[in-house]
């Protein structure tokens, strides 16, 4: 099913508004580092679905993950799901889609960036948001 970004904007104010009913997360500003990366993985496989215009069931074929499983990733339910699956999963998809690809090359070469101050930390953070925009 298809859905306008309006239905969408108003899925997620319903979400929202019963986020105490649900099992997933809703708030982020309560995450830890850890789920807040998870959320951006996740955010990929539903990016990744809506671009190809692919149902979840023809997604989980193509994956090789159970339909529930992949339901609760397109979902958010990051607490069932540790970083290195969705990042191994993820790698399914990306020989399939090239942002996913890039992204994960991304990702990786991150991993191996030397540690950083708080102050050139924050200042890499700042560029970065100001980049995206």
């Amino acid at each position: 099913m298809k859905y306008t970004n309006k239905q969408l904007l108003q899925i997620e104010k319903k979400a929202k508004s019963n986020k105490n009913n649900l099992t997933h997360i809703t708030n982020k500003s309560e995450l830890s580092a850890e789920d807040k990366v998870k959320l951006g993985l996740c955010r990929h496989f539903v990016q990744f679905a809506v671009a190809k215009k692919m149902k979840l069931k023809d997604l989980s074929k193509l994956m090789g993950v159970a339909l529930p499983r992949l339901s609760e990733i397109t979902n958010y339910k990051i607490k069932k799901f540790t970083v290195d699956f969705l990042l191994k999963q993820l790698s399914i998809l990306a020989t399939h889609d090239s942002q996913i690809r890039e992204y994960l090359k991304f990702f990786s070469q991150a991993a191996e960036l030397p540690v950083l101050t708080v102050t050139k930390t924050r200042r890499l953070t700042q560029d970065l948001k100001q980049a995206s925009l």
